[in-house]
Formats: structure tokens, sequence, C-alpha cells
């Protein structure tokens, strides 16, 4: 890189800047100006891969149509920084052997996202090369043989502090080693069945004082007294539960006690009464939500959507997914006009 008189000048004021400013201004910068930062003398290039850097750089490998030229560029960034790369988001690949090929390049990832991938048995043990990994995220993915299960040895990764899941990584065999996972804040394994109602309730008091994001499938996995320790997680701010059968009154108007909670999706119920959803969305808790579903909920009704769209300023989703009190009536209709600067889902 060749530069004139006057841009040397400039780079001599800047290089008086001592490294901590200079790391600081690069944090500012796109991934290309970083790595062309490198090509500008020996000191910068040091900088520019010092690792607080690169802890917030994702490096995305995609096989989703149209997107092989940026691919084809990270990939040539993986392969020429791969000791300095952290975060990496493998997305739309469906050979296993190529996944492995990307992340085995990778030496120091304390994030692995694979989404929307076709994962292989063999993941279990691959991904034991990075017991410092942070955050694993399998959404959306699946496993290559339905006639297989995979285990994630949850013991081996300590620092492990989001997990989100498919509908597989995590049974009955396996589900106790997450209890060892202590710095675990988000927990997304809606899509997880039959794990049971001991599991989930060690889970969350394990947890109770740290976890910021639960989604569990529930079903035969809750009950009343799993929404009463939730009621005690103090930093929990999103909660979802897609299967709710076995929940009453009680359990639900428990959850009015959690103070920073934003995000809440409770689905299919037919016990909780009017009296109580009323209980539960007129407390000042529950009205702090920024988004709200309450789809296949019996006993919503009408009264309890105006509730809503008088006091729930902060409200910017809702969802009121086959609530049969209230689609397909004449109050439907009126629900645009009652939420006019949000998102409202009833079908």
């Amino acid at each position: 890189m060749t530069f004139t008189v006057d841009e040397e000048e400039v780079l001599d004021q800047i290089n008086v800047l001592p490294d901590e400013i200079l790391i600081y201004i690069f944090k500012c910068l796109p991934l290309d100006s970083l790595l062309n930062c490198e090509k500008v003398c020996k000191r910068w290039e040091e900088l520019a891969r010092d690792p607080a850097l690169w802890r917030r750089i994702v490096i995305v490998y995609s096989g989703k149509q149209g997107q092989t030229e940026v691919s084809e560029k990270n990939l040539e960034i993986i392969l020429s920084h791969k000791e300095y790369i952290q975060c990496l988001k493998i997305q739309y690949m469906y050979i296993y052997s190529v996944i492995k090929f990307v992340i085995d390049q990778c030496e120091n990832l304390i994030s692995l996202e694979l989404v929307m991938c076709r994962i292989g048995k063999d993941f279990e043990y691959d991904i034991l090369k990075w017991p410092n990994l942070k955050k694993l995220n399998l959404r959306n993915s699946i496993l290559l043989s339905s006639n297989i299960d995979l285990m994630v040895p949850f013991e081996n990764f300590c620092h492990l502090q989001y997990l989100a899941l498919s509908d597989f990584g995590l049974s009955s065999l396996n589900c106790d080693s997450l209890l060892g996972c202590n710095y675990l804040t988000h927990i997304l394994i809606e899509k997880i069945k039959g794990l049971g109602l001991e599991f989930i309730n060690k889970l969350i008091l394990s947890k109770q004082k740290i976890i910021k994001t639960l989604h569990i499938y529930g079903g035969n996995s809750i009950n009343d007294y799993t929404l009463k320790l939730l009621s005690n997680c103090v930093s929990l701010n999103d909660l979802a539960i897609v299967r709710c059968e076995n929940l009453t009154d009680k359990g639900f108007i428990s959850l009015t006690q959690l103070n920073n909670l934003q995000h809440l999706q409770i689905w299919n119920n037919n016990n909780f009464t009017e009296t109580g959803i009323l209980q539960v969305l007129g407390s000042p808790s529950i009205k702090q939500l920024k988004s709200l579903s309450l789809s296949r909920i019996q006993n919503v009704t009408p009264v309890s959507v105006d509730l809503l769209s008088e006091y729930y300023k902060n409200l910017k989703f809702l969802a009121l997914y086959h609530c049969p009190k209230i689609i397909h009536t004449d109050y439907e209709k009126q629900l645009k006009s009652k939420f006019r600067n949000i998102d409202v889902v009833l079908y």
C-alpha cells in the first residue's frame, strides 16, 4: 500500500495514539475496513488482529442461493484468519462434510451457529474442540438421519451462556449435564419434548438468579409449581411456553411477580378463567410488555383485549392466534383500529 506525503503525515499523527485508543477506533469499523487496516503497517496489523476486536465479528458462511459470492469471500477470511475468528455462523448448508471442513478451520470459537443446516452424528464429538463456547445455536437445523439421536455433552461447556436447539441435542439421557452450565442465561429449547417435570424444575432452580430467556415446550414438563419457580427468576425478561394445558390460574397469576418481563408467550390452554387472565393482564409488571402472545387461549375475551389496547403503551407485537372468543367475531373487525401502531396476528 503506497501513501502520499499528506497521507503519511496523517498516519504519523494517528500513530501517536496509544494502542488502546486505536483498538477502540478499530471497533467502529466494518470488517472490510478492519482487514484493510492490517495492510497499513506492522503495528496496525497486530492491533487489527486483537482478540477484543474479533470477539464482536460474526463470520457468516451460507449456502443460500444468491449469497455464494459473499460466502466465498468469507471463506477466504476464515482460511486466512482462522486463529482470530471467534464467532461463526453457518446457514443453509446441507452437506455435513462441508460444515465440518469450515468449522474445523476455526481454533478459538466462542460462538457457533448452525442454522437451517443438516447436522451429522459426528457433531457431538466435533464440538468438543471448543470447550470455551459461550453460544451454541442449532435452531431450525435437522439431523441427517432420523434414526439417530445426537447427544451434546454439555458438561464440557462450563462457560456456555446461550443455548438454542432444534428438536434434538437434549433428551432424558443427557439433560442433567445442562445443570452444570452455571453461566447459562438464555435457554431456547421449545422444540424439545419429553424432558420431564423434575428436570425442568431443577433447571429453573439452578438458573433462578441469572436466567434472562427461557423458551420451553411445556406439556407434561411443567405445572403450576414450575411457574411459581419462574416467578422468582429476578432477571427473566423473555418467557415462552408452547404447551400450557396443565396450568391453572394459580400458576399463571404467579407470573405477575416478574418485574423485568418484556416478552411473554403462553400458548394452548383451556383452564385459565377470564377472571384470572384479567388479573394477570391488569398487573403493573405485565403492562410493561413489548410483545405478548396468548395464542390458543380459550378464555381470552374482548374485555381482555380492550385492557391491552388501553394500558399497554410499550406493546409492539400481539398474537391472538386461534383465540375462539376473538377470531371470526364482530370484535375481530375492531382490532385493527384498536392497535394502529403494532402488529396483531390472529391467524
